[in-house]
């Protein structure tokens, strides 16, 4: 399977935590074998996720005092014990310029733990004339990684 038609697949939000600020722990994010600290202005929101190839979390980690916003889909690897691969990045950063993804598209996006988050390429380059003003939110950010990810709500309706 590719990156992206496991990006596009449609999928369905089956749990969602809300906003957390406390520590993240790997039943949210199964990428990270440990706990990981949650300090300094950081938020996330973790969503148990299911499509037609797999069960997935997408996780979103932000901080808007440094604008700094994070999403990662997850597929979740089901086997002796749960792991996970990350699919793709959806970022946006206040350091430099534009919304972008990072990703793999030469894999098959099943590459179990955190190697799967590195050297991964950014989509579009980042001498590429992108920059657009965004004024997230924690709630405008969530919505737009379900929407880049293909992922609808309980009600039904692509977001």
């Amino acid at each position: 399977m590719r990156v992206r038609h496991l990006v596009s697949e449609k999928k369905e939000l089956t749990k969602d935590s809300g906003w957390q600020i406390n520590d993240l722990t790997p039943r949210h994010a199964p990428l990270f074998p440990k706990t990981t600290p949650i300090r300094s202005g950081w938020k996330w929101r973790s969503a148990n996720v299911t499509g037609t190839n797999g069960e997935y979390i997408l996780l979103v980690k932000c901080n808007p005092r440094r604008d700094n916003w994070q999403a990662i889909l997850m597929k979740l690897i089901l086997n002796d014990t749960m792991s996970a691969s990350a699919v793709g990045r959806f970022e946006h950063h206040g350091s430099h310029p534009g919304l972008h993804i990072h990703t793999d598209c030469q894999r098959s996006g099943i590459e179990p733990g955190t190697p799967s988050l590195d050297d991964l390429l950014r989509i579009p380059n980042v001498a590429s004339n992108h920059r657009r003003a965004n004024a997230w939110t924690e709630n405008g950010f969530w919505e737009a990684a379900k929407r880049f990810f293909r992922v609808k709500d309980k009600t039904g309706s692509l977001l």
